[in-house]
């Protein structure tokens, strides 16, 4: 118990020297930033992440997370992946270069793409927590009409065929940006066709990688690629019905598809208790859709659920052997026999189980890459989504219960050995001594999750 409260203290620290206080329009919002190293604006999934560690802490500072993130909300309901600060410069791409202040308040300054929609799951989360009725009251009044519009939109304009999984239009969306799931795609968009001042400008003042070794980042023709994806995205006016036809990059995503089905649970339960019934229902419905076009996602040939390429009408299986593909557990969307098959490769030596599982990519991969960010390394944040999907299903077999159990002491003490980094080694290779820690440190998702993490095993 006192190593979790030194943990827990240091969490604490890492979300207050990580907190700024950014004026729009004359209003201060408060917001706690990923890293003081090189991410100092807010992002969607991260944002909400860090208020589901900081309800433990102070319910406040969680309200005023989620506030100022749906302050970026467009007119449209998109949420942006990324809301700026205005006083830093220490990004690639800068805010200016995605020109999209004409759809926001205040001319607050936004990207033009999403991240998954985490959103509502935080929203639930920081209410089934806090305990103050009335301050939770005030908080959803602010919030659940920005979450309602958020959906909306991505139903809208993410399902034109209304099959029940969204699409994605450029990798940053996935949150898994360099995955080795996107590769056959973005070699498809053919670099002597990317104008050479988009490539000028990517090898001019692309910065993360003098923060970070370029042996840890997404190659820099993979950069052209994204910026070649947001300047085509602007010329088509950030118009999502043009977009989703037109771009070169589209994808039903497990992972995104995964957390937007329990994000229309949550928007449910929420309309639920404090809104309207029939619209309760409306998202229950969108989340039972998403549910069973998940399990359809199983492919017996590989073993896994699959991402599905649908580029200007194609239908393509992705199927490249990540993490991701335990995500439809998050969903409730896996069948007892798909389970068996999940649980074996969880349990993988060559495959999932290492030092500190879960990696991001299957260790016997050609893609594998213990260093390069989504190509190797484990995340803490889809460490939780995993264990929160097996605890789905503790009653159906009878090694799920120990496994999520596993995953959850292992990721603490993954944090506990190497501190609050970004993302971490997940092999031991017999080195001593050398750092299994990654990225950027003090990182606030990390010390958020394990703030979960640690609040969740002290009530089982």
């Amino acid at each position: 118990m006192q190593n979790y409260l030194e943990l827990l203290n240091e969490a604490k620290e890492i979300l207050k020297r990580n907190t700024i206080t950014v004026t729009v329009d004359g209003k201060p919002y408060e917001r706690v930033i990923p890293s003081r190293d090189y991410y100092v604006h807010q992002w969607l999934w991260d944002s909400a992440g860090i208020a589901m560690g900081q309800v433990h802490l102070n319910e406040e500072d969680a309200f005023n997370e989620l506030v100022s993130l749906v302050a970026g909300q467009w007119s449209n309901g998109l949420i942006p992946h990324i809301i700026y600060n205005p006083r830093e410069s220490r990004y690639y791409p800068p805010a200016d270069q995605w020109q999209t202040t004409r759809f926001t308040k205040h001319g607050i300054k936004t990207s033009g793409i999403t991240d998954p929609p985490l959103l509502a799951i935080s929203a639930e989360y920081i209410c089934d927590n806090a305990s103050d009725e009335q301050k939770k009251r005030d908080f959803i009044d602010k919030v659940l009409p920005s979450i309602v519009a958020y959906h909306d939109h991505l139903k809208r304009y993410r399902d034109p065929e209304d099959c029940g999984l969204l699409t994605i239009v450029h990798p940053w969306e996935s949150g898994t940006d360099d995955s080795p799931r996107w590769d056959g795609i973005l070699k498809r968009i053919d670099l002597n066709m990317i104008p050479t001042n988009i490539k000028a400008d990517v090898d001019l003042n692309r910065k993360d990688i003098r923060y970070r070794g370029s042996q840890e980042r997404p190659t820099e023709e993979d950069y052209y690629r994204y910026i070649y994806l947001i300047e085509l995205f602007k010329d088509l006016s950030w118009d999502y019905t043009k977009i989703i036809q037109e771009t070169p990059f589209a994808v039903k995503d497990i992972l995104f598809n995964s957390i937007w089905e329990r994000a229309n649970e949550a928007l449910a339960a929420l309309l639920h208790t404090y809104g309207n019934q029939e619209e309760a229902s409306k998202y229950q419905r969108w989340a039972e859709e998403t549910r069973k076009a998940l399990t359809n996602t199983w492919n017996e040939a590989y073993r896994q659920y699959c991402d599905i390429d649908v580029t200007q009408g194609n239908h393509r299986v992705i199927a490249v052997p990540t993490n991701a593909l335990f995500m439809p557990l998050y969903a409730g969307a896996v069948t007892d026999q798909q389970l068996d098959s999940l649980l074996h490769r969880l349990s993988q030596a060559d495959e999932f189980y290492t030092k500190y599982s879960v990696p991001s990519t299957a260790i016997n991969s050609q893609y594998f890459n213990k260093e390069r960010y989504w190509r190797g390394p484990t995340w803490p944040i889809t460490n939780y989504f995993i264990i929160e999907g097996l605890k789905k299903y503790k009653t159906r077999h009878k090694d799920v219960d120990q496994l999520a159990n596993f995953l959850t002491s292992r990721t603490i003490q993954m944090i506990r050995d190497n501190g609050f980094w970004e993302y971490f080694d997940p092999i031991d290779d017999g080195t001593k001594d050398k750092a299994k820690g990654m990225g950027c440190s003090s990182f606030s998702w990390t010390a958020a999750i394990l703030i979960q993490l640690i609040h969740a095993a002290k009530s089982l």
